[in-house]
């Protein structure tokens, strides 16, 4: 009778395992697409939005610090800065604020775009 040779089925077996750790370190290559880069932690509170695909990125998190594409930003005159800075034109702004932020910071950062000159703001909701 002859001997069992394991050789290859441990070489499977470690192939699946660098293949797994490759995906759980990536988690953009399950998705297709490649993951922004997040400044701030924000829980998004629960709504019936559509999917957007806002091109600029307005973070607020439960402290009400902000973040614009992935930047931090000290204050709102910085945001409005930044903002006007990229010449928003007809781009729309994401706004993504967190659900325990406090209402009139929400409308203070969504005054700041008026300002900069953005006319299309996107609410992000989760659903």
């Amino acid at each position: 009778m002859r001997p069992l040779n394991l050789i290859p089925l441990i070489d499977l077996f470690l192939l699946l395992a660098l293949f797994g750790l490759m995906l759980a370190r990536f988690p953009e290559a399950l998705t297709g697409g490649v993951a922004r880069e997040r400044a701030l932690s924000v829980s998004l509170p629960r709504g019936e939005g559509l999917p957007g695909a806002g091109v600029v990125l307005v973070e607020l998190d439960r402290e009400g610090r902000l973040a614009l594409q992935g930047r931090r930003m000290a204050s709102l005159a910085q945001l409005e800065e930044a903002l006007r800075a990229l010449s928003l034109g007809d781009r729309p702004v994401r706004l993504e604020a967190d659900a325990q932020v406090a209402h009139g910071r929400v409308v203070a950062v969504m005054e700041a775009v008026r300002r900069a000159g953005g006319t299309r703001l996107e609410v992000a909701v989760k659903k």
